[in-house]
């Protein structure tokens, strides 16, 4: 009789990687309003932190008409 060990090994393949980006999404919803800036709230993120998200996806994207605008808390999204 074996011992009971507290766990098992199960083989199993690794599913795919499924991202979605919290950020990607701001930037693609602020792209399909007509808008000239608008106000980035409500969200769970601190403020630097959403700077910096939204900044990586419009340098990732190459979105070079967007820019990421901080007004003391407050975050922007402008386009030229």
């Amino acid at each position: 009789m074996t011992r009971s060990r507290g766990y098992s090994l199960v083989p199993k393949e690794v599913p795919t990687r499924q991202r979605t980006s919290f950020y990607k999404q701001i930037i693609t919803d602020f792209e399909a309003m007509t808008d000239k800036s608008v106000l980035v709230d409500v969200t769970d993120k601190k403020p630097v932190t959403l700077v910096q998200g939204l900044r990586k996806v419009i340098e990732t994207e190459g979105k070079t008409s967007i820019r990421v605008v901080q007004r003391g808390s407050e975050t922007y999204l402008t386009r030229e």
